[in-house]
């Protein structure tokens, strides 16, 4: 999730991390600020390595390069969240994660520092990834027969990304499977990310598929289904990976009139604080339903967790994928900047949904579980991206496959509707026949 608030602390920051000075001007910031001795110490042994490099290494390497390789492993010390960008970085970073149009394949990627490979966080829908064979949980291993373990997160994108009508061949790896190779070519990645439809009985029905700049969308379209006689709706967030935090928290706002939405704990008093919904622009009590699984992730949890503690929505799916922390851009003097975990995020009820090492109730638990496998969940990424298909032949539907979340959903909210108990048992698959548990 990102904050894109201003950090507070931005005038302090940008002559401290000045490229300018190199990594002097560290040590210059880390006096001013008083840190003891120690801090002083480690940086001048910084600076006395940079100084070896730059008189004795062959051929030789420009500062601002060794500078950038330096704050590159600052961040890697840090959660897998944390990323230095260069200017150019963070330039594609903002066209990737907050413009919502980039040349690439479209798959979200995070990085295993266990394994130093890349993680498929979820491709995107209408892209050439969600179209192939790729689904969450894989692993990339090399990018056009080059291994990208122990290459940063930015640079394996860049390399996955090019022209549009150019071709890259990614070999992935997959639990139970052999590795195998997936050749995709690129295109202009243009995202629609709320979709809706009105399903039988009156019961409407919007898809979000990540947190970006979405609300006049889900405005339209949720005043399009009112028009329609809408009795209750259903969002589904499923395979929403998160975004932005003001997206998240105004699409909460809409179903809540007063009250917490989600708070923030970190190191400083500007990263304490409790969103709160408002009555304006809240719409009418109809029952309501969200839909997650285990790719659904940080931005997505705050809104189902705000919807569950407040009472305002009906869980149903999987447990969530378990991100709660919030991270900030903090830019520096040439353009670069420092993505840093600031926050970790809070339920209104005070629960930390991030995943951690030996924690079993991470994430958001549903309130009917329904879980599906990795084979269905193939299949309904394919009918998903079907969907999309508007010109020629309509693709088959595949052989008998069932939305046991989306059914399970549709009675839970028809019986909310009917003011009756649903009639939904749990579905609950062996630990080796699933993706997310994976």
């Amino acid at each position: 999730m990102i904050d894109r608030r201003p950090p507070v602390m931005l005038t302090l920051l940008m002559p401290v991390f000045s490229l300018t000075f190199g990594l002097a001007g560290l040590l210059m910031g880390w006096q001013i600020w008083g840190r003891p001795d120690r801090a002083a110490g480690d940086l001048s042994k910084i600076r006395t390595a940079m100084d070896r490099i730059n008189s004795r290494y062959y051929p030789g390497i420009s500062p601002a390069t060794l500078v950038d390789g330096a704050l590159e492993g600052m961040t890697a010390k840090l959660d897998p969240y944390c990323e230095y960008f260069t200017a150019q970085e963070f330039k594609e970073f903002k066209e990737n994660n907050l413009e919502g149009k980039f040349g690439g394949v479209g798959i979200r990627v995070g990085l295993d520092r266990a394994s130093g490979y890349l993680l498929v966080e979820t491709p995107i829908e209408d892209t050439p990834a969600f179209a192939a064979d790729i689904l969450p949980g894989d692993q990339i291993r090399e990018v056009d027969g080059k291994s990208v373990k122990g290459q940063s997160l930015s640079e394996v994108v860049r390399r996955i990304k090019g022209d549009p009508g150019t071709q890259v061949t990614l070999t992935m790896l997959r639990k139970g499977r052999d590795p195998f190779k997936v050749t995709l070519t690129r295109k202009i990645i243009s995202l629609k990310t709320v979709k809706a439809k009105m399903l039988p009985d009156g019961l409407g029905y919007i898809r979000i598929t990540e947190f970006s700049k979405i609300m006049t969308a889900f405005d339209t379209e949720v005043k399009k289904l009112q028009d329609q006689g809408m009795k209750g709706l259903i969002i589904d967030l499923r395979f929403n990976p998160g975004g932005l935090l003001d997206e998240c928290v105004e699409l909460a706002d809409r179903f809540l009139d007063d009250g917490i939405i989600v708070s923030t704990k970190g190191r400083t008093d500007d990263d304490k604080r409790e969103l709160t919904a408002k009555k304006d622009d809240t719409l009418p009590n109809f029952p309501l339903v969200v839909l997650v699984n285990g790719g659904s992730a940080s931005a997505s949890e705050i809104f189902s967790g705000a919807m569950k503690d407040r009472g305002r929505g009906v869980i149903v799916g999987e447990r969530t994928f378990g991100k709660g922390s919030v991270q900030t851009p903090y830019p520096l003097s040439d353009g670069a900047h420092l993505k840093i975990t600031t926050a970790r995020y809070y339920t209104p009820s005070g629960v930390c949904v991030h995943r951690e090492e030996g924690k079993k109730d991470f994430g958001i638990a549903p309130d009917y579980t329904i879980e599906m496998s990795q084979e269905e969940y193939g299949k309904l990424m394919k009918k998903w991206n079907d969907e999309g298909i508007v010109k020629g032949d309509k693709p088959a539907d595949a052989d008998g496959f069932k939305d046991f979340q989306l059914e399970a959903a549709v009675e839970v909210l028809k019986a909310k509707v009917e003011s009756r108990t649903p009639k939904v048992e749990a579905r609950v698959l062996k630990k080796e026949a699933k993706t997310q548990e994976d």
